[in-house]
This record gives structure tokens, C-alpha cells and sequence, in this order.
């Protein structure tokens, strides 16, 4: 068990480190219209998820299959709804908003997999994931005024779906490296249909705009997704939920050194506090199993 609870902190933590250049990405893509990103991003994740289980088939029993099934549906669905509303929620309020709403997602695991599936999160987590809202918080209060009933709406579809995703990820039988790829492939599809003409603008991508989103769709987002995916093995969806916070933390510093847009006060100390509840807790966790180790084994002697 201690084994298995750092070997999931250790892959959610590096989730939300790839996680956290999601922003940087992006900002290099110069992609303006967001649902041509969704659509392109989530056909190219699909595409790697596809393409390694045709062509590495030791790996499908971690991947899953890239189709939905009775097992994986409810997880897939929800990383799809996921994708759609974090768009939403961005093109229609302002991103400070947002980003406090969907700070929530660690208190929407614990209380799904609370309701569901009868799974109470421990005071520390909890503790952790609070101290991580303050910083996100404190890291968004500088973040713009104005503010819009539908894009809160949005945001918090983003919480409880990529709350419901970790939980509904834990309980798949099969593999879950893959499923947030094939959730990103449903959301293409569907905002595809929404909208057919949305594929007219990709002649307005440059090159290194394809180098970027290549990039994030290929390579950061299946691997980092993935990895998130796959730590709802070792530990509790809502401990996975925190480690989403590192983008809120890690963002700016990346845009910092890539644009030399420096972060304010306020980001760097949200910040802080973001990455000392992720690593606090970590330090936790090990701890407390190091020491329910012990005493197991002293009462096998």
C-alpha cells in the first residue's frame, strides 16, 4: 500500500508538472478560435492513442481501448464534457473567475466518490485541497473584472466533470491511459458537428502554429492526461484532483521565461501555496503509510 500511494502521487504530480505548459502551448499556438482547437486537439490525441495500440500491443492492457465500451464510457464521456466546458467557460467570462471555480474539482472528486461510491476523503486531503483554492485564489484575484452567470455555469460543468471523470477513471476494469484521449476524440466529434464550418479556418494555422499544437496534442496532453488518468489506481480522485492545481501554480512561471512577462506578487505567492499543499500532502501520504508499514510489520512479528 505505501508502494502504491507514492507511486500515484508521484504520477499525478508529474501529470500536473506536463500539465502546467498547457497555457504556454496554447499562448505559441496562436490558434484564435478555441472550438477549432478542442476539435484538432482531441483528433490528435485520439490519433497517438490509436496508432500506439495498433503498433505497440504490450501496452494495451495499460491504454485501454480507443473506442468506447460498457466499461469506459461514463469516464470518456465525462473527460469529453470536460473539454467542452473549459472552452465555454473561457470564451464567454473572464479566465480569473474560471480558474477559482474550477479549483473546486479536488472537493467535486471527494464529494462524487463520496455520493457513488461511498469513499470518504480523509481531513487532510481535504486541508491540502483548500490551502490549494486559496492559492488559486490569491493567484486570480488580480485577474480582470466583469463577470458572467453562463461562464460560471461553464466552469463549474468543468469541476464536476473532470471530477466525475477521476472517479468514474478509478473504477474502470481495463486500461485508463488512453481513456482521456478518447474522451478528447468524443468532444471533437461533437463540436465538429456543432459546428461543420468550424475546419475553413485551419489554412489560417502557420507552421510553427502546427509545430505547437502537434506538440501539446500529441505528445503533452495524451501523456499528461494519461498520467493523471492512471494515478486514480493508487490514489483517491480527489487527491488526483489536486494535482490539477499545478497549472494554475506553473503557468505564469512558464509564460515568464518563454515571454518574459513576468508574474505579479500576487501568482507568485498563490503559487506557493499551491505547490507546498500538492507537496505537503505528498510529504503526508508517505509518512502515514510509512508508519502503518511499521506497525504491520511489527504485528506480524
Amino acid at each position: 500500500m505505501k508502494n502504491e500511494h507514492a507511486k500515484g502521487n508521484l504520477i499525478g504530480i508529474a501529470a500536473g508538472l506536463l500539465i502546467s505548459s498547457d497555457a504556454l502551448l496554447i499562448r505559441s499556438m496562436r490558434i484564435d478560435d478555441g472550438w477549432l482547437l478542442v476539435a484538432l486537439r482531441g483528433a490528435l490525441m485520439w490519433l497517438v492513442l490509436a496508432v500506439l495500440y495498433v503498433a505497440v500491443p504490450r501496452l494495451r492492457a495499460m491504454l485501454g481501448r480507443p473506442w468506447l465500451t460498457r466499461d469506459n464510457s461514463m469516464a470518456v464521456l465525462w473527460y469529453a464534457a470536460s473539454a467542452i466546458t473549459f472552452v465555454q467557460a473561457l470564451l464567454l467570462g473572464p479566465v480569473a473567475m474560471v480558474l477559482v471555480i474550477i479549483a473546486s474539482t479536488p472537493f467535486m472528486a471527494a464529494l462524487f466518490a463520496w455520493v457513488l461510491h461511498g469513499e470518504r476523503a480523509e481531513w487532510p486531503l481535504l486541508t491540502a485541497a483548500a490551502v490549494g483554492m486559496l492559492g488559486v485564489v490569491i493567484v486570480v484575484v488580480n485577474g480582470g473584472a466583469g463577470n458572467s452567470w453562463t461562464a460560471d455555469a461553464y466552469a463549474l460543468g468543468t469541476a464536476v466533470s473532470m471530477g466525475l471523470a477521476l472517479v468514474f477513471s478509478g473504477r474502470v476494469k481495463g486500461g485508463t491511459l488512453g481513456l482521456p484521449s478518447l474522451g478528447g476524440a468524443v468532444a471533437s466529434i461533437v463540436v465538429s458537428v456543432m459546428q461543420p464550418s468550424l475546419f475553413a479556418e485551419v489554412h489560417a494555422i502557420t507552421g510553427y502554429g502546427w509545430l505547437w499544437l502537434v506538440t501539446e496534442g500529441a505528445i503533452v496532453m495524451p501523456i499528461a492526461m494519461g498520467l493523471l488518468s492512471l494515478s486514480t489506481r493508487f490514489v483517491p480522485a480527489s487527491a488526483v484532483g489536486l494535482f490539477l492545481l499545478l497549472e494554475t501554480a506553473l503557468g505564469p512561471m512558464w509564460i515568464w521565461v518563454a515571454y518574459g512577462e513576468a508574474p505579479a506578487t500576487a501568482a507568485i505567492i498563490g503559487g506557493t501555496l499551491i505547490i507546498g499543499a500538492v507537496i505537503g500532502h505528498f510529504i503526508y501520504d508517505a509518512q502515514r503509510n510509512a508508519a502503518r508499514s511499521s506497525v504491520d510489520s511489527a504485528n506480524a512479528c
